[in-house]
């Protein structure tokens, strides 16, 4: 996480301040990938068109790491504030009210995370006998899951 100073003082910087320069940079990632789809020309031999795609292809390599980047990130993010990242302060109450609409609810990330506990520790439950660590969900003792809200 980047670091910003105020006052003085090292400042972590927000996953809101991260999002908004990361969609800044996804536009001009977008802008770059129409001029290039504009330059395209129709009418050009089958190897020019080879030639234009393999052009493209730096371009989108970069699209492509941009959005690794952005998951990267998240996770970091994840990891300190949980929480933060089901309810974040960079949407908007449209946006929230359309989750709730369409189903999601902040809660639904727990029951994905005792679900998907529940299959892997059934497809491993003979190397758990067998006293041997799965190294996924399954391995989450008792006391754990209920240290879960």
């Amino acid at each position: 996480m980047a670091q910003a100073t105020r006052n003085g003082t090292p400042e972590l910087e927000t996953f809101h301040k991260f999002f908004e320069c990361w969609l800044v940079e996804q536009d001009q990632h977008l802008q770059q990938l129409i001029s290039a789809s504009k330059n395209n020309d129709d009418g050009a031999t089958s190897e020019s068109k080879q030639q234009q795609r393999s052009g493209l292809r730096p371009l989108i390599d970069q699209v492509v790491q941009h959005y690794e980047q952005y998951y990267r990130a998240k996770s970091r993010w994840a990891k300190e504030d949980v929480l933060g990242m089901l309810s974040p302060t960079w949407r908007s109450t449209l946006e929230d009210a359309f989750l709730w609409i369409g189903g999601w609810r902040p809660s639904m990330a727990i029951h994905l995370l005792y679900s998907k506990s529940g299959l892997q520790l059934e497809a491993k439950l003979a190397e758990l006998i067998r006293g041997l660590s799965t190294g996924d969900l399954a391995d989450l003792s008792p006391s754990q899951l209920i240290q879960l809200p």
